[in-house]
């Protein structure tokens, strides 16, 4: 596990290795993982009150998106000529680290934290492509935009996850949310 923290803090410094440096063993990444979903849901109170059902939520959808974004950049390295020598997943998982501070920012003043959660977001970004271009030996702006072409992708997971959620009675979608979907589908039926 040592390893696993000391690669997302080389990759935090742009030090990239070899794809097969992050083959671990597959419990380390999906521990990795679990825990960056936790994280991730101490900032949905907007969700309701059922917490265990929040946090089943978010680490369900973060599963979900990182093992469809593992498989959808696998298919869009190898469609621009990218050389894989092993799965992306514990890449992909150990470039996500940098999500374990981004809930240090709600100690800060509205728009501060607003200003620090960008340049996380931001920073990740840059962690992120640089080591998929760097392993796969694909151009940063083919790498680029295939996350770019991921995000739609990512928005429809979320949708539909929030919904099965919903219906699970895991969580309580907030009322604007549930006003925008209704428009939204009410002018999708007009057309």
């Amino acid at each position: 596990m040592r390893l696993l923290i000391d690669d997302v803090l080389d990759l935090l410094r742009l030090r990239v290795k070899p794809l097969a440096a992050y083959q671990y063993p597959l419990w380390q990444p999906a521990l990795l993982l679990t825990a960056l979903g936790l994280i991730a849901s101490g900032d949905t109170a907007e969700l309701g009150g059922n917490i265990a059902g929040r946090i089943g939520f978010m680490v369900l959808f973060t599963w979900l998106e990182t093992l469809l974004f593992t498989r959808f950049m696998t298919f869009w390295l190898k469609l621009g000529k990218g050389e894989l020598s092993g799965s992306l997943f514990g890449l992909v998982v150990v470039a996500s680290g940098l999500q374990f501070v981004e809930p240090l920012s709600s100690w800060l003043p509205g728009d501060a934290a607003q200003v620090v959660d960008v340049l996380l977001s931001i920073i990740g970004l840059v962690v992120l492509v640089n080591a998929l271009a760097k392993v796969s030996g694909v151009s940063v702006p083919r790498v680029l935009a295939g996350v770019v072409l991921f995000a739609p992708l990512a928005l429809l997971l979320l949708a539909m996850t929030l919904s099965a959620a919903k219906q699970a009675g895991w969580v309580d979608l907030p009322a604007d949310m549930v006003a925008m979907m209704q428009q939204q589908g009410g002018a999708a039926a007009k057309k």
